[in-house]
């Protein structure tokens, strides 16, 4: 059974700043990628594959707006 701390103490991990690790990183680092915290990620991530699926559909939009516009003249 777990021994519960004295109510007069303060917990032993209180800190302001809380974080939680992921459990399903698709990525295997090396340990001197964790310790000198670099990235192995290649450039392409999801935010900049939804930025050029998204620009591309407004351009796409774009022209076909402009196409339309052009012909019901």
């Amino acid at each position: 059974m777990n021994r519960l701390p004295p109510q007069n103490e303060k917990p032993r991990f209180s800190g302001a700043l809380r974080h939680y690790h992921r459990s399903g990183c698709q990525t295997q680092r090396t340990w001197e990628e964790w310790v000198d915290g670099k990235a192995s990620r290649s450039w392409v991530t999801k935010k900049s594959i939804a930025v050029i699926v998204i620009t591309l559909a407004v351009l796409a939009l774009a022209g076909i707006i402009t196409g339309l516009i052009i012909e019901l003249r």
